[in-house]
């Protein structure tokens, strides 16, 4: 186990704050998640996820994902979906989660997001120490709504995105 110092330095690591949602046809799910882009072009995007969640089964099924960006007004989603485990409960029925059809993939969107990015899983890491699996997702569809602001991850907080920095 590394000292706990060594451990806080990943949460220096400012992030967006994601609905990682996935669908198979048949079933759907979906949760609290970080992302971050790999690559402008070609348009990739990175998640990782524990091979324990429902959401990881998915994935595993539909090589596809969605990356819902959430709004700053969307707070309540994050900690929602954050709280309860996809085996035991369908997590957009238990908390009345608005959902759109997307264009290109089988997954569902999350209304009224920031942002939704639609992947088709290019490449992924299943050997990661621990019991995590890496996604590295190519960009087939967007949806931004450019009249919201993203919700930021830093330091085990939520922050709210501020003023422009120029340079």
């Amino acid at each position: 186990m590394p000292e706990k110092s060594l451990v806080r330095a990943t949460l220096q690591l400012p992030c967006s704050v994601v609905i990682l949602s996935a669908g198979d046809g048949n079933s759907q799910g979906a949760m609290t998640a970080t992302a971050m882009y790999v690559s402008q072009v070609p348009p990739l995007v990175v998640v990782s996820l524990s091979k324990t969640f429902a959401t990881y089964q998915l994935i595993e099924k539909s090589k596809e994902f969605a990356v819902n960006v959430i709004a700053d007004n969307q707070l309540d989603l994050a900690k929602k979906f954050g709280s309860v485990h996809g085996y035991e409960v369908d997590k957009f029925k238990e908390f009345g989660i608005a959902t759109e059809p997307a264009s290109k993939v089988s997954a569902p969107l999350v209304s009224g997001c920031f942002a939704s990015i639609e992947c088709r899983v290019k490449s992924s890491l299943w050997d990661v120490e621990g019991n995590h699996a890496i996604y590295i997702g190519e960009v087939v569809g967007f949806k931004l709504n450019e009249e919201l602001q993203p919700l930021v991850w830093l330091d085990n907080r939520y922050f709210k995105v501020g003023t422009e920095c120029r340079i």
